[in-house]
């Protein structure tokens, strides 16, 4: 009933159903339905995290790329559209997603920065950023890497040998990685499938985790869930190529960070396939 009075005093309209669609990472996911439409409503305990995602998809929004419009957002609810999914079929969705990420890459600012304007989250973690971080390989190891490794050892799910493990790989990366190359591009940050939703007005981007970072840190993700194939790249790399040492080297080094984030999460298999990822990086 909370629910329902909330998003009829925000909506201005006659709410005729609310109906639980799934359990998200901070909270319940309902459908609310009224006379005019469908809407997608979030809850979350008492926080900024909902006012953050709300800030999130209309940044995204602002460069013409598709994102649930946002109808209002409290400390404890967001409301958004809902997006009707349609059956597309998989050649045409992967280029549709190739188009709307490599337009999202190409977002960039004049400062040259890594990171955001403010901190953003990814799952229920939050990620920090800086305004006056310019060294790429500085801002992955201190600002991403490191303090997901921290939240891992301190749930317990990797232990001291593979935090310092992690530590010297942060401290070399600006030996590994040819920052000279990079240029600070805007990424979604967590990229599964089902964080992009598709029918055939093109793709939409949901639960963004924002940040400037090498584009080729979406790519890396998109790779290690199999979130999209051959013809998403072939489309891909027709407007951003890829570097010589994409799928040697950035692609391992690159999962490290989505692979803690999971292993916090979930543990288990995210743990061995981090610890199998430290092995080939010789780290």
């Amino acid at each position: 009933m909370e629910i329902q009075a909330w998003a009829e005093t925000v909506l201005s309209q006659k709410v005729t159903g609310v109906d639980f669609l799934t359990q998200g990472q901070i909270g319940s996911i309902y459908t609310v339905q009224t006379s005019v439409g469908k809407y997608l409503l979030k809850t979350s305990k008492p926080s900024d995290r909902l006012q953050t995602e709300a800030n999130m998809l209309k940044d995204i929004k602002k460069y013409g790329i598709s994102t649930p419009e946002v109808f209002a957002v409290s400390d404890t609810y967001l409301l958004t559209a809902y997006i009707e999914e349609e059956h597309v079929p998989d050649a045409i969705r992967e280029k549709m997603a190739a188009e709307t990420l490599a337009k999202l890459h190409s977002v960039t600012n004049d400062s040259r920065m890594y990171g955001y304007w403010y901190d953003t989250t990814i799952g229920p973690f939050s990620q920090n950023n800086e305004q006056t971080q310019y060294n790429w390989a500085l801002f992955l190891g201190q600002m991403r890497m490191m303090p997901m490794a921290r939240v891992c050892y301190d749930k317990g799910v990797i232990n001291k040998q593979i935090l310092m493990r992690i530590e010297g790989l942060c401290r070399d990366l600006y030996k590994r990685i040819d920052m000279s190359k990079i240029v600070p591009s805007l990424i979604h940050g967590d990229l599964w499938s089902g964080n992009i939703l598709f029918n055939m007005s093109g793709a939409t981007l949901i639960d963004p985790a924002l940040y400037f970072a090498d584009r080729e840190m979406e790519l890396a993700f998109i790779l290690m869930f199999d979130t999209f194939g051959q013809t998403f790249f072939e489309h891909y790399t027709r407007i951003h190529p890829l570097s010589e040492d994409f799928y040697e080297l950035k692609v391992p080094l690159y999962q490290i960070y989505p692979l803690l984030v999971h292993a916090a999460l979930y543990g288990g298999i995210y743990v061995q396939m981090l610890e199998r990822r430290l092995m080939g990086l010789k780290a």
